[in-house]
C-alpha cells in the first residue's frame, strides 16, 4: 500500500508531502497505481522547480520500500507562496481522487507540521 502524508502548518498550508510504500496493484513496471502517484508527485515537483523557481527539499530512498519526501522551503513572497500552495493543493486533490478509485492501494493522512 502507498501511504501519503501531508504535513500542514497551523494556517493549513501544505509544508511537506511524504510518500511511502508500493501499491502492489500489479508487478513492478506494470503498476498503474504506483505510476499515477509517481507521475503526479514528479510533475508538481518539476512545476515548482522549473516554473516557479522553488527548489523543493527532496529525500528519496527506494531501497526501503519506497520513500519520497517533498518539503517546501521558506518563501517570503506571498504571491509565490500562493502559487506553490495551488500546485500542492492540486497534488492533494489528485491523490484524493486516486485514493477514492483505489482505496485498497492508497491511504492519505494529514498531520501538523513539526519542523
Amino acid at each position: 500500500m502507498i501511504k501519503i502524508c501531508f504535513s500542514l502548518r497551523d494556517n493549513q498550508q501544505i509544508k511537506r508531502v511524504v510518500i511511502t510504500g508500493h501499491a502492489g496493484y500489479a508487478d513492478s513496471g506494470e503498476d498503474i497505481v504506483c505510476a499515477a502517484v509517481s507521475s503526479q508527485a514528479i510533475s508538481v515537483e518539476n512545476s515548482l522547480d522549473q516554473i516557479l523557481q522553488i527548489p523543493m527539499d527532496i529525500e528519496i530512498n527506494d531501497q526501503q520500500g519506497g520513500y519520497l519526501s517533498l518539503a517546501l522551503p521558506e518563501i517570503d513572497q506571498k504571491h509565490k507562496m500562493d502559487q506553490a500552495q495551488l500546485l500542492l493543493r492540486h497534488l492533494n486533490l489528485a491523490f484524493e481522487v486516486l485514493a477514492e478509485n483505489y482505496p485498497e492501494y492508497i491511504k492519505i493522512n494529514y498531520d501538523k507540521f513539526q519542523p
